[in-house]
């Protein structure tokens, strides 16, 4: 039986499970083949047997670039494929809205499912070590080993998830997906320890980050996944998040969205007439296009300006301060960046 098993791992926990998860197939008589997905990987056009999409649920939804890919697989005719996350706590809707685009796709999702590993939100947290990373490391190939088999089984089962955290989980997933991972590495920052390899621009699953200036430090652009993949990865723990950029993006749109939101009234009174809270629900599709536009343009021209301040001598010291240099950092045990990810 073939089996194609699509997979993107941030900083090591998917990779650690598809390896898993492959060789477990493989010894039932599989030929597994196991692609990285990123934002610049094309999906082969073949339809095997199985098709498998894996990836890590950030908040509360698969990245952005695994859902774009996942719409980009071949049309199927109820062909079987499964869906798998890894997580840091409770993935809600992630699992089922990857499913759902497969099904839309033409495939019979026969098995879902999803795992709790150590978390790598570097943002909010330190990471587990000693004892207990090794104890959460061996409850999650543990639940692992669990999905291979119900995958395996005569009837597999899926995952679910009840209706009201579907509903507020998908809410902050959208917001995430289109301004919340931006804003986040709008925030990021490399501080004096930054040795100027440049491996967190080649490891940029969506190419997000230039190396610019004289001598050469990162920037993030607005296309940012907020994987925090290249703070976990950096060999010199150089990358931060900066309290100053964070403070002011964030502080600057809370004001514009209160401007926009707060002028709904004087846009309905500008409208002609228009029969019950039709002028009233255009005025408020009016005010947030607005906000829509003046967030992207903070996202681009503003912060175009302000990083250019943000990398002069005189205050890179100022912007880069931070409270993530006493963070720890996290990568599954033997991950590598490569081709060949789910074999380190």
């Amino acid at each position: 039986m073939k089996t194609i098993l699509h997979y993107f791992s941030a900083t090591g926990n998917t990779a650690r499970a598809v390896k898993a998860i492959a060789d477990r197939l493989a010894s039932a008589g599989h030929e597994v083949s196991c692609p990285v997905v990123d934002g610049r990987a094309a999906p082969s056009q073949e339809i095997p047997d199985l098709t498998i999409l894996a990836f890590p649920i950030w908040s509360w939804a698969a990245p952005h670039f695994v859902l774009e890919y996942a719409r980009r697989l071949p049309k199927a005719k109820g062909a079987r494929a499964a869906v798998f996350a890894t997580c840091g706590g409770f993935g809600a809707q992630g699992v089922g809205e990857v499913a759902r685009v497969l099904r839309r796709r033409g495939y019979n999702v026969v098995c879902s499912g999803e795992v709790v590993y150590p978390d790598n939100w570097t943002m909010a947290q330190n990471p587990p070590t000693g004892d207990a990373l090794a104890q959460a490391l061996a409850k999650g190939d543990g639940k692992v080993a669990e999905f291979a088999a119900n995958l395996l089984s005569d009837h597999p089962t899926t995952f679910h998830c009840a209706f009201i955290h579907k509903v507020w989980s998908w809410t902050i997933a959208i917001l995430f997906r289109l301004f919340g991972r931006r804003f986040l590495g709008k925030t990021f920052v490399a501080d004096a320890q930054c040795t100027s390899c440049g491996l967190c621009a080649s490891a940029c699953p969506v190419q997000a980050i230039q190396m610019t200036g004289t001598p050469k430090i990162p920037r993030w652009n607005a296309s940012c996944a907020a994987c925090y993949r290249c703070i976990n990865l950096c060999p010199a723990k150089a990358i931060q998040i900066s309290v100053p950029l964070m403070v002011f993006h964030l502080g600057l749109n809370l004001a514009l969205t209160i401007l926009c939101l707060g002028s709904i009234g004087w846009i309905h009174r500008q409208l002609p007439p228009l029969p019950g809270a039709v002028g009233t629900v255009l005025a408020a599709l009016i005010a947030i296009a607005v906000l829509a536009i003046v967030t992207m343009l903070q996202l681009t021209a503003v912060d175009g300006w302000l990083s250019r301040l943000a990398t002069r001598p005189p205050l890179r010291g100022f912007f880069t301060r931070n409270y993530t240099h006493a963070f720890g950092r996290y990568r599954a045990p033997g991950f590598q960046i490569g081709a060949k990810e789910q074999q380190s």
